[in-house]
Formats: C-alpha cells, sequence, structure tokens
C-alpha cells in the first residue's frame, strides 16, 4: 500500500533543508572567522559580523517554510502543488544569495538585506498560502483511491518502512540527543588537547573576567544536550513513556539553534571586553539566548506532556 501523497516528502522540502544547512554552514563559518578576529566592534570584519546575523534570521526564515510544507499538509490532507513549491524555494533563494554578497560587499548597501529578508518572507508565506488555497480550488481527492479487485485474498497490513522519512534520525530521543552531547564533547576535548583554536574567550563571573580554552565553550555546548538525555532516558525507563519522532526532532533542532546562538553570543562579547558585566548579563544579546533556552525547555515539557497523556490513555 503506497504512502498518501501528502505524507511523502517532495523535492521542494529537499530544497528548502538544503537551504537551511547552506544557512547554518555560511552562519557557523562567519561566527567563526569573527571571534578568530579579536578587536572592537567598529573594526574589520564588520561585513563579517553583519553576515553571519544576515544567515542566522535567513535560517529561521526557511526553517519556518520548511516546517510549514511538512505540518500542514499533515492537517488539510491534500498534496501541495509541487511546481509551486519549486517556485516558493528556488524564488527564496535567489533574494538570499543577493542579500550574503551584498553583506559582503565593501560598498553594499547596508539596508539591502534586511529588506530581502522582509519581502522574502512577506511573498514566500503569500505564495504558500496560494498554494493551499490552490489544493483545494483544483479539486483534487483528499486521500488517493486505490481499485479493489473482488476475489482477492486479504494480505496483512502492510507496516510502511518509516527510515526514508525520518531521514535517519535515530528514533530514540535520549539516542539523539545522546549523539549532540558525544559531538560537543569530543569536539570540546579534542580542541583542549590540541589547543586549537588557541585564543581564549572570555567569561565574566563573580565580578571578574576569566579567560577560558575555545574547548570549553564546546563542553558547555554539551551540556544541555546530555541533560536532556539523561531526562529522555528516565522517562522511557522510569515512566515507558514513548515520544513522537517529529516533535523530538523538532526539540533537537531547536536545541541546536540555541547552541549555536550561545557561541553568537560569546563571541560578540570576546568584542565587548571594555564593558561592563551588566551589559553582557542584562543586554539584549544575552536576553535572546535566555529565550531560546526557554523555548527548548517548552518544547520538551510538550513532548513530555503529549506522550505522558497517550500513555494514559493506552492504559
Amino acid at each position: 500500500m503506497e504512502e498518501p501523497l501528502w505524507e511523502q516528502p517532495s523535492f521542494p522540502e529537499k530544497l528548502f533543508r538544503l537551504i537551511v544547512l547552506l544557512c547554518i554552514v555560511g552562519w557557523g563559518s562567519s561566527v567563526i572567522y569573527v571571534a578568530s578576529h579579536i578587536g572592537p566592534l567598529e573594526e574589520p570584519p564588520t561585513r563579517t559580523r553583519d553576515l553571519a546575523s544576515y544567515l542566522f534570521t535567513a535560517t529561521g526564515i526557511f526553517v519556518f517554510f520548511y516546517a510549514q510544507y511538512r505540518v500542514v499538509p499533515r492537517f488539510i490532507h491534500r498534496d501541495l502543488d509541487r511546481r509551486v513549491g519549486l517556485w516558493h524555494a528556488g524564488g527564496s533563494l535567489a533574494p538570499l544569495l543577493i542579500g550574503a554578497l551584498n553583506a559582503l560587499f565593501p560598498h553594499g548597501k547596508s539596508d539591502l538585506p534586511s529588506s530581502l529578508l522582509f519581502w522574502m518572507t512577506l511573498l514566500g508565506e503569500g505564495v504558500f498560502i496560494g498554494n493551499v488555497i490552490w489544493s483545494y480550488v483544483k479539486d483534487e481527492p483528499a486521500m488517493p483511491i486505490l481499485p479493489v479487485a473482488p476475489g482477492v485474498k486479504a494480505t496483512p497490513e502492510y507496516v510502511p518502512d518509516e527510515s526514508p522519512k525520518n531521514m535517519g534520525w535515530p528514533k530514540s530521543p535520549s539516542k539523539l540527543f545522546g549523539i549532540g552531547a558525544a559531538v560537543f564533547a569530543g569536539g570540546g576535548f579534542i580542541s583542549l588537547i590540541l589547543d586549537f583554536p588557541s585564543y581564549k574567550f572570555p567569561v565574566p563571573w563573580s565580578g571578574q573576567m576569566h579567560f577560558l580554552p575555545f574547548g570549553c565553550l564546546w563542553l558547555a555546548a554539551a551540556a544541555p544536550f546530555a541533560v536532556f538525555a539523561m531526562l529522555y532516558k528516565y522517562l522511557m525507563d522510569a515512566h515507558n513513556l514513548i515520544f513522537e519522532e517529529s516533535m523530538n526532532r523538532i526539540h533537537f533542532v531547536v536545541t541546536i539553534i540555541t547552541i549555536l546562538d550561545l557561541v553568537r553570543v560569546f563571541s560578540a562579547w570576546e568584542q565587548w571586553r571594555g564593558t561592563r558585566f551588566e551589559t553582557f548579563f542584562y543586554g539584549s544579546e544575552f536576553q535572546w539566548l535566555v529565550v531560546l533556552f526557554g523555548m527548548s525547555a517548552v518544547v520538551f515539557a510538550i513532548n513530555a506532556y503529549r506522550s505522558y497523556r497517550r500513555t494514559a490513555v493506552r492504559a
């Protein structure tokens, strides 16, 4: 038995995933480059900082577009037009590249990237809404109807293979977050042993400035993944909860974005060595990081609550 069309991954979704990956790689590379060039904020590499901020915002926009193409068809039980989705993804990629080149160009306009992101979001959302409306206007069946041959012996119910749909992600959330913790922890230990990168990053604590090896930042990034992995493991073993794979992936992606923003915040703090501690702890950069950590905790709570309710209903 074939999957419903609205459950099959389409090429526009794959293209959106690729664009998100390109944004994350470009953003991470820009942050690493900025962190390796210590100096006041007014001095170079200002263009690279602008590019990092631009790609960070673009990542969130394209994650939102991708989530719409994955979630909305499951609610309306209809397959969206793939050609319109492809125009949406390709049309959004063009201004993204133009804005990135403008951010790097020495004489580029400073307001052009933000304007491109605004219009890309507005027009892209309009195209998506039009795609949803078109899926009803063209009057396609909500579910594909398969012919039934008379006299055919009934066969056992088909159990679909979910591995292509989950892109190879581990089904266990504890294993998923455990892998994330192992990657960051392994990178931190390697960085400490090899002393690469060799520069230190400042951490204000107890009224004093402490300069720690860069590998400690990797280890700090591994901590949230390790905590969530242990919490998931406890809930699965002690309360026999079964978590939804889609919610696990959403939680993992939100946590990844939070950790990448953690690196960005400390890279920015590297440029603010002369400022007071209050500027860091109560500034907008640190407050936004706290909001992201809060979002990760909220997604975990929602995932645990939904799993607990499903377990209670089955019991």
